[in-house]
């Protein structure tokens, strides 16, 4: 991580003001009481979450926090509650899945390069409008999520060789997956899912999609999200293959669109 001392992991400029940001957010650890227990951090070591940082310049720190995080630890807790998903808000829960992927991948390689053409915080927050109706969101509630511990689950089903696309997780009381609409065939039964409109309407911040309680246990959740994740982003990148290839030639980076 020698490389982030000075250049910000997410816009890949000088740090003036440097920062260091919760790989997972403060609000998650406190929300799955986390706080205490440790976790799995670059090179299979274990440390406590509040000490798993990144280093960001203050401007993206600042901007994730007001445009993703606030939005998504209210997102997350009316999802738990039954409260419902709308539009807006399966966008807010793709880009933050992304922003996890990104960053899990640049603290994995970090002296390799991300994209060719754009940084993570542009894969992030740029906007969606080209692909946005091909994004599906995925997600089973859990009924015993705690399955016997004082915690909450907290972690990423990343399987992901070549697309960025696929992302998946089991947090809190539910367990999701991020795909395309060619891949929602591949989705096991336990999941409810939704399609995002082609583009953000007036509607958008109703409640439209309510997930069923899929999985009994923690256990089943992160098992069968896992092996499903890993299929479909596998099915996704050998069905895509000419897409990417043709990619590759315009961009040195891992970083793909559909």
């Amino acid at each position: 991580m020698k490389k982030f001392k000075k250049i910000c992991i997410s816009c890949d400029k000088k740090m003036k003001k440097p920062t260091k940001e919760h790989f997972w957010p403060k609000w998650l650890i406190k929300h799955t009481n986390m706080t205490g227990h440790k976790i799995m951090w670059m090179s299979e070591d274990r440390v406590y979450p509040l000490t798993a940082t990144i280093p960001l310049c203050l401007s993206c720190n600042s901007e994730f926090g007001s445009k993703l995080e606030k939005p998504m630890m209210e997102l997350l807790i009316d999802i738990e509650l039954g409260k419902g998903i709308s539009d807006n808000d399966a966008e807010i829960f793709v880009r933050c899945a992304w922003k996890m992927e990104a960053f899990s991948w640049r603290v994995s390689l970090p002296d390799s390069q991300y994209s060719g053409v754009y940084t993570v915080k542009e894969r992030v927050l740029k906007s969606l409008d080209s692909i946005r109706g091909n994004l599906v969101l995925a997600v089973a509630l859990i009924k015993d999520p705690y399955q016997g511990k004082e915690y909450l689950p907290m972690g990423l089903c990343n399987t992901n060789e070549v697309n960025a696309i696929v992302m998946s997780g089991v947090i809190g009381e539910i367990a999701f997956i991020v795909l395309t609409t060619d891949q929602v065939g591949k989705l096991p039964l336990q999941f409810s899912y939704y399609r995002l409109k082609p583009l953000r309407d007036s509607l958008g911040d109703a409640k439209l999609f309510y997930p069923d309680v899929g999985f009994q246990t923690f256990k089943e959740a992160q098992d069968l999200t896992r092996d499903a994740a890993s299929l479909i982003s596998l099915s996704f990148d050998e069905e895509n293959k000419e897409h990417i290839k043709n990619t590759k030639m315009k961009e040195s980076g891992s970083v793909i669109e559909i």
